[in-house]
């Protein structure tokens, strides 16, 4: 993780050293969060988290960075491939980051024996980078396996990115996204013995005064001290 990913982390955990210090009591837990409803790719990622306060009303925390590739493939022509026209396959790859730091408020709306309801409210910092494509250029063009009788246009070679391109392809950041919003979302408790407890719940986010819609769902693991 390069410096400028991990300052949200950073400033975010220095923020909130005092409070959690202070608190009479402290949750801790790792989640998985399902696809955004925007995009079904942004599958998964790791969502960490803390709550501080031992009342109805509690602070939460929490921080989700979620990394991942995109591969396409482009084409371009070549004339006398058997006698017949032809394209190449070429290899394309970027990157998508995005990172999102929470401040919610937690109002513990029910307490049962078997399971409790949290409310959250609060804000968050939003953080969406893109990489540019990049084409595969300098790595050697192989033929693959083709038809008896091929139609024209058809992909006779393939062409894929080499390690040195794909490295520079991490690097080759073309648009950043940065915003803060509002966030609301409820979470479900289910003990597990006394100190461990199972954590299902959802979120959405919104400017101004309008929401939208859901945009995910979690489900995770947490731990009392």
């Amino acid at each position: 993780m390069t410096t400028m990913n991990c300052r949200p982390a950073l400033v975010f955990a220095l923020a909130f050293t005092p409070v959690a210090a202070a608190a009479q009591s402290v949750e801790v837990g790792v989640s998985a969060t399902a696809s955004y409803a925007h995009d079904y790719r942004e599958c998964c990622p790791p969502l960490t988290w803390a709550a501080f306060g031992s009342g109805r009303w509690r602070l939460h925390v929490d921080y989700l960075r979620h990394y991942r590739e995109e591969e396409g493939i482009t084409s371009y022509p070549i004339d006398d491939v058997d006698g017949r026209e032809a394209n190449v396959e070429q290899a394309l790859l970027r990157f998508v980051s995005r990172h999102e730091a929470a401040m919610l408020l937690s109002w513990r709306a029910l307490a049962r024996p078997s399971y409790s309801l949290n409310i959250l409210f609060g804000g968050v910092y939003l953080q969406y980078k893109t990489s540019a494509w990049c084409d595969a250029t300098e790595g050697p063009v192989v033929r693959i396996p083709t038809p008896a009788n091929y139609p024209p246009d058809y992909p006779v070679f393939r062409q894929e990115l080499t390690p040195q391109e794909r490295a520079r392809c991490s690097d080759a950041w073309i648009s950043t996204q940065n915003e803060f919003a509002w966030q609301a979302g409820a979470e479900l408790d289910v003990p597990l013995g006394q100190r461990f407890f199972f954590r299902v719940g959802a979120r959405t986010v919104g400017v101004g005064i309008a929401f939208t819609s859901w945009r995910r769902a979690e489900a995770g693991i947490g731990v009392k001290f």
